[in-house]
């Protein structure tokens, strides 16, 4: 049991994990979510990423992601 990593043993995502995050989801939704939907659509990306399994991605992530999202919007 000693191999078991807990949430703060993990990096944080780099900037260009994040910006590739943004792109998958536009690319899979599409560019005309709102925010909050943003959000909803990332924690569930994250889900199967070790150290974000519990949906608690934090709001700078959120903030980060979600201003490389709506960077690339028509």
């Amino acid at each position: 049991m000693e191999d078991i990593q807990h949430h703060s043993d993990f990096p944080p995502l780099t900037a260009r994990q994040i910006r590739e995050l943004a792109a998958a989801l536009h690319d899979v939704f599409g560019s005309n979510l709102s925010r909050a939907q943003f959000a909803d659509k990332l924690r569930m990306f994250l889900e199967d990423v070790p150290g974000y399994e519990s949906g608690e991605a934090s709001s700078s992530l959120i903030e980060s992601a979600w201003a490389e999202y709506a960077g690339h919007r028509p």
